[in-house]
């Protein structure tokens, strides 16, 4: 058995208005209601079991629930989630519509092609990330099942950590992720996909799956910024749930490269992104 972590089954977000930020994700990214749990709202795409998002109700009396600023895109905690999108501009629009704030959609070098992408504010300061669908894109049910969604399912979730190198040794040792890119980008296009400032640069590692499960975790750094500490903010996202063919051994390998267990399958890693095990069917517990 291959001891890593699996695909994305959920991104657990923190809100200040559970309603509300259920509002902005089904305009924004068509994705739809598949649960509720008491005051818990569990969004995805129907037919899809993994990159849904979980929507939790802020702590009562969270000191900065109703007066938090939203994050910068470089500041320290867990900082973006992804997906994919067939037409950027349809993106920004609906993004807009819903009550985000979208930056202008970018093109720039990647690898021996390019990628057209666009970076967006959305709900309870979580950043969104959206690549457009292409060529060689990685697995994406949703898009595969439906040719003519605009917006695929839950796709990444992105770390902004104080130490790259060690959340890389977190995820790769400890969670048995594989790099499949490590490099850095600087330059006027990414100043004004990101927003970041003029002459800074952006360290940017993608990692996927032992078994190469459609959704992805990637860690972001930043150089040339003011980047404040907010990886314990309350509000935004806090958790990823990670599929596990053996959570208990994993636990143990994520503590063992620095995680805090804060529950049963649970640990506080880089950033301050909790991660949480789910055993996948007929696997250990």
């Amino acid at each position: 058995m291959i001891l890593s972590l699996g695909a994305v089954v959920e991104a657990v977000i923190v809100c200040r208005d559970v309603e509300a930020s259920a509002g902005f994700h089904t305009r924004a990214f068509d994705l739809d209601v598949i649960e509720r749990d008491g005051a818990e709202v569990l969004l995805g795409v129907k037919g899809v079991e993994t990159g849904r998002i979980r929507l939790v109700p802020a702590p009562s009396g969270a000191e900065t629930a109703e007066t938090a600023e939203d994050p910068r895109v470089w500041d320290i905690g867990p900082r973006l989630l992804g997906m994919y999108s067939r037409d950027l501009d349809r993106s920004v629009r609906s993004i807009d519509d819903a009550g985000g704030r979208s930056r202008e959609p970018v093109t720039y070098p990647y690898g021996s092609a390019s990628l057209s992408e666009c970076v967006a504010l959305g709900s309870d300061g979580v950043w969104w990330t959206l690549p457009k669908a292409g060529a060689g894109h990685r697995p994406s049910p949703a898009l595969e099942g439906d040719p003519d969604r605009l917006h695929g399912e839950l796709h990444t979730a992105v770390i902004v950590p104080a130490d790259h190198e060690e959340a890389l040794r977190f995820f790769t040792e400890g969670g048995g992720l594989t790099v499949v890119f490590d490099g850095e980008m600087s330059g006027e296009p990414f100043e004004r996909m990101i927003g970041m400032p003029s002459g800074a640069s952006l360290r940017l590692s993608f990692l996927v799956s032992a078994d190469q499960a459609p959704a992805r975790l990637e860690i972001m750094s930043f150089t040339g910024v003011d980047a404040a500490d907010l990886s314990d903010r309350p509000l935004g996202l806090r958790r990823v749930v990670f599929a596990a063919e053996d959570p208990v051994s994993l636990i143990t390998a994520l503590e063992a490269c620095g995680g805090d267990r804060v529950g049963e399958h649970v640990v506080r890693g880089p950033g301050g992104l909790e991660v949480e095990l789910r055993a996948t069917p007929g696997a250990a517990s």
